[in-house]
């Protein structure tokens, strides 16, 4: 399946700027638990790897086999015996902070892109907690 327009949706957003600060602003926000997961974090490291968890998630949901490996590391960091632990509460919280920042950034945003955002991300998602 392809996710072509999602990739657009996502390239509008990072072309009107300030996705990944906004994105963390919101989610940072969202819920205690997350903040406190980011206490002592490398916000600009962070941010480059928000870019690439998001193209790359957007592709394993196309099947894309050459992200497969890349997945699953990350969802090993993301384990609960990994370097960065996530609840799996957490993810929907954080699906939730992407569409609204998605929604907020996408200058030409369609209510028909949230169903499509959620099932481009989703298999990511699934895979995550999967290996929690």
């Amino acid at each position: 399946m392809s996710y072509s327009d999602v990739h657009q949706s996502y390239g509008r957003c990072r072309r009107a700027g300030g996705f990944a600060e906004r994105f963390y602003e919101r989610f940072v926000n969202a819920d205690p638990r997350v903040e406190e997961s980011f206490r002592g974090t490398d916000w600009s490291q962070q941010k480059r790897a928000l870019g690439q968890a998001v193209t790359t998630s957007i592709s394993y949901a196309e099947g894309e086999t050459f992200v497969q490996s890349t997945m699953e590391r990350m969802a090993q960091v993301h384990s609960r015996n990994g370097r960065v632990p996530v609840q799996p509460v957490l993810y929907g919280i954080w699906l939730e902070c992407m569409i609204e920042t998605v929604r907020e950034l996408d200058p030409k945003w369609q209510d028909s892109l949230e169903s499509r955002w959620r099932a481009a991300l989703s298999p990511a998602i699934d895979l995550f907690i999967e290996h929690y």
